[in-house]
C-alpha cells in the first residue's frame, strides 16, 4: 500500500512538474508583439480570430528559429515585429473607434458578425496582399534585401500548415465551403495552396520593385489593392 502511495505521488509530482514547465514555456516570448498577439487571441471582439491565427503561425516560426543562426533570428524576428503591429495598431485603433491607419486592415474590422473562418481570411489577404512588401522595406535598408530574401523559405511550410488549418474550418464551417470542397473532389485545397504560393511570389517581386524602381512598385501596388479588395468582398458575401 505504501508502495503504491508513493508511486502515485511520484506520478502526479511528475505531471505537475510538466504542467508547470509547460505553462512556463508558454510564457517566454521572444518579443513583445508575440505576447500582444497571444493577449489579443485571448479577447473577447473579433481581433481574437485572426489574433489567435497569426499567433499560432508564429509559433511555427518560432520552432523553425530553434536551429537557426543569430543573424536570420535577429532578421527574421525584425520583420516579424514590424508586421505584426500592422495588425496590432489596427486593433487598437479599432477598439479606441479611431481611423486605422493601414487601409488594408480596414476591411476586417466593417463586420463584427461574420464566422470565424472568414475572420481568417480577411485577415489572410490583409496579411499577405495588404502590407507584406511595406513591413519589409520597413524592417530592412536596400543593402540588407539581396541576403534577407534567400531566408525566407522558413515561412513556407508555415504558412502552409496555417492555410490547412483555415480550410478544413472553412470546410467545417461554411455550408458554400464543403459544397465547394465535394463539388471539386478536394481540388479546391491545391488551387487554395496556388494562390498561396502566388501571393508569396507577387509580394516578394513588390519588394523587389520597391528598391529597384518605384515606378513598377507603384503600378504593381495598384493591381494588388484592387485584387485584395476583390478578394475582401467575395470573403464577406460567399460564406
Amino acid at each position: 500500500m505504501k508502495e503504491s502511495l508513493r508511486k502515485t505521488i511520484l506520478l502526479t509530482a511528475c505531471m505537475l512538474m510538466i504542467i508547470i514547465k509547460g505553462f512556463s514555456q508558454r510564457q517566454v516570448y521572444p518579443f513583445v508583439e508575440l505576447f500582444q498577439l497571444d493577449s489579443l487571441s485571448r479577447t473577447a471582439g473579433i481581433a481574437k480570430h485572426f489574433g489567435m491565427l497569426y499567433y499560432e503561425f508564429l509559433l511555427l516560426v518560432e520552432e523553425k528559429l530553434v536551429d537557426a543562426d543569430s543573424s536570420t533570428q535577429r532578421f527574421i524576428r525584425n520583420f516579424e515585429r514590424v508586421f505584426a503591429r500592422f495588425y496590432i495598431e489596427a486593433c487598437q485603433a479599432a477598439v479606441a473607434g479611431k481611423e486605422i491607419p493601414l487601409p488594408a486592415w480596414r476591411a476586417y474590422f466593417k463586420d463584427s458578425s461574420l464566422l470565424p473562418v472568414q475572420y481568417y481570411l480577411l485577415g489572410a489577404n490583409a496579411h499577405l496582399n495588404g502590407g507584406l512588401a511595406e513591413a519589409i522595406a520597413h524592417s530592412y535598408g536596400a543593402e540588407e534585401w539581396p541576403v534577407i530574401k534567400k531566408k525566407y523559405y522558413l515561412f513556407n511550410s508555415c504558412l502552409n500548415e496555417t492555410y490547412r488549418f483555415v480550410h478544413a474550418e472553412a470546410v467545417r464551417t461554411s455550408s458554400r465551403a464543403k459544397l465547394l470542397h465535394l463539388l471539386t473532389l478536394s481540388l479546391d485545397r491545391l488551387a487554395g495552396n496556388f494562390y498561396l504560393y502566388k501571393w508569396r511570389k507577387r509580394q516578394m517581386r513588390l519588394t523587389e520593385y520597391y528598391y529597384t524602381d518605384q515606378v513598377k512598385y507603384r503600378r504593381l501596388l495598384e493591381k494588388v489593392n484592387r485584387k485584395k479588395e476583390k478578394i475582401d468582398r467575395l470573403v464577406m458575401t460567399q460564406f
